[in-house]
């Protein structure tokens, strides 16, 4: 175990990461676009949080062998147009690039393939200036008309998206996922080579923070139609960012390098390694004690011994996450389709002791859905909880507990297993009712999910991380009857009426009132049970430098990494 460098970013845990509001107007002129928003009363805020590390570039000696080495599960797919946010973002991130991206040293949102945006006065027709020097790394160039080929591809059915719902902001968007219009209908034109018109279905000032999702990264039309489903492939992969795929060996590991064709500065790092391991939360602290790793983010077990040691805490990085965890309800199968039921189930489950003692506060209680540091997110929200009312909301509602007996399925992880066991000891001693638990392994559960289109359930395990800082992230994408990302089969017309006027709403004061409304009206019916929200507590080796890290989308972003020599 090497001792802690004095000098390094990492010498001393944060515990608490102090997030501030910037105007989202901020961030858009630091990048060097201007938007002209009117009718605002304020900016619409967007977050732009204080990093976690501060920002002292590095400039120290370097190793020899720049090559950090990570740890990751086998990814679910490759393709971003596919992909609904899995282990695969920690790849994404480093090997392809949107129009924009946040900066992981201020939060902010920067030209990445765009070199600049202008958007109409009303925010609903964006321009984006497509940078002139662009290439994939096998030196194909990349221009306006890969983005509309791409974000068409998103919405075809072939394509299997599981997070088309991140494009209904665009013109004709969700139409076209629904089957009533063409792909051609989409609101996105190359109006030549290198600029991109793109027409919103209304005012969306948020739509470049929105840009920064993998979902709307283009993809080589001229790789994945000569690959077909092999283009994702080490070997066949071809990006766009500052780093390229070397190998995939499944379930084993990743490497990548430098991706020789990319516009911006060039990277340090020369070779990332990603180790893939079942549970790599679980599993990959000892390979990190075993300095055969460089980071970790361990859990369970191995997070309370951390604590615990004033040695292994020098290593450590803690920050609150954006993330919440929920279990499914299905809103149309019995008994989970009434109201007062999931209200039962709500009430009844004791976060406290489920994040303090049961994980040794590696979570946080969570009694609403959006996390504190989405603007709009309403903490009265919460309903009061307790068994006593649990049970006479049943009785009131004729509901007998103890005829009773509903499944839970859950993702095969060792958080999920404790959360699952957890719960299903809560419901069943509390309410009397039997929970069966069923795990999912996690190379299907991307399967399961979908067939729950048609395939009823009661319960299962959710959770949901910030992709940007907006409520419409979490409401809707997830919970507008016409995405059902989650397969809960809610449907509530005023929700969607709140939360359709909140997404264009220009008004900053009155768009986070509706988002509040929102969220009560959502937790009342709780067609999720909001239980925890995450922590991270990141291990870092005292030689990995210039690693930044943000609550949203919170992996490991290369492109400013460096090695020391150690």
């Amino acid at each position: 175990m090497h001792r802690m460098d004095r000098t390094s970013p990492f010498r001393k845990p944060l515990t608490d990461v102090q997030l501030e509001r910037r105007d989202f107007m901020k961030g858009l002129l630091a990048s060097g676009a201007f938007l002209t928003l009117a009718g605002f009363s304020k900016p619409l805020a967007a977050m732009a949080q204080t990093p976690v590390t501060d920002w002292a570039p590095f400039s120290g000696e370097l190793a020899e062998d720049q090559t950090i080495r990570i740890p990751t599960s086998e990814p679910t797919t490759m393709d971003p147009a596919v992909s609904y946010g899995d282990s695969e973002l920690a790849i994404f991130f480093n090997i392809f690039e949107s129009l924009t991206g946040v900066d992981q040293r201020t939060g902010e949102v920067v030209p990445r393939l765009a070199e600049s945006w202008e958007a109409s006065e009303d925010a609903t027709v964006f321009t984006f200036k497509i940078r002139q020097n662009l290439a994939w790394s096998d030196g194909t160039p990349i221009n306006a008309h890969d983005f509309v080929y791409s974000w068409q591809r998103v919405l075809d059915p072939n394509t299997a998206s599981e997070y088309m719902s991140a494009l209904y902001p665009i013109k004709n968007g969700q139409a076209i996922s629904e089957g009533s219009m063409a792909l051609t209908d989409l609101g996105v034109a190359a109006v030549d080579d290198y600029t991109l018109e793109v027409t919103m279905e209304g005012p969306t000032a948020y739509f470049p923070l929105l840009a920064t999702t993998w979902t709307y990264c283009p993809v080589p039309r001229h790789v994945v139609e000569d690959k077909g489903l092999e283009w994702v492939e080490g070997g066949n992969l071809v990006g766009s960012g500052p780093f390229t795929m070397e190998s995939w060996d499944h379930d084993q590991e990743i490497v990548l390098v430098p991706n020789p064709n990319y516009y911006g500065e060039a990277p340090t790092i020369q070779r990332a390694v990603y180790r893939i391991y079942d549970d790599p939360t679980a599993q990959a602290f000892p390979s990190f004690e075993n300095d055969e790793i460089d980071y970790a983010a361990p859990t369970g077990p191995d997070l309370a011994r951390i604590r615990e040691s004033e040695e292994l805490m020098q290593f450590a990085l803690t920050f609150p996450l954006s993330q919440t965890y929920f279990i499914v309800a299905d809103t149309k199968n019995p008994p989970t389709d009434s109201i007062a039921f999931r209200q039962a189930l709500y009430k009844t489950v004791d976060r406290e002791t489920l994040s303090n003692d049961v994980f040794k506060g590696e979570f946080l209680p969570a009694y609403t859905l959006l996390p504190p540091d989405i603007p709009g997110n309403n903490p009265d929200a919460a309903m009061s909880v307790g068994t006593e009312e649990a049970l006479a909301l049943l009785a009131e509602n004729n509901i007998d507990p103890a005829s009773i007996s509903i499944e839970l399925a859950y993702r095969n992880t060792s958080v999920w297993t404790t959360v699952a066991q957890y719960l299903q000891a809560q419901w069943q001693e509390q309410l009397g009712i039997a929970i069966t638990l069923t795990p999912i392994e996690d190379n299907t559960y991307i399967d399961w999910r979908a067939a729950r289109d048609t395939q009823p359930f009661n319960l299962y395990s959710g959770t949901w991380g910030s992709d940007f800082a907006d409520a419409s992230n979490w409401f809707n994408q997830n919970w507008h009857s016409s995405a059902d990302h989650y397969r809960d089969h809610w449907n509530n017309t005023e929700f969607d009426a709140i939360i359709e006027a909140a997404a264009t709403n220009t008004n900053f004061d009155e768009r986070n009132a509706q988002w509040a409304e929102a969220e009560a009206l959502f937790i009342q019916e709780a067609p999720v049970i909001p239980f925890m929200r995450a922590q991270a507590l990141r291990m870092v080796k005292p030689w990995v430098k210039d690693l930044f890290f943000q609550p949203l989308l919170s992996v490991v972003h290369l492109r400013t990494v460096k090695i020391e020599a150690h």
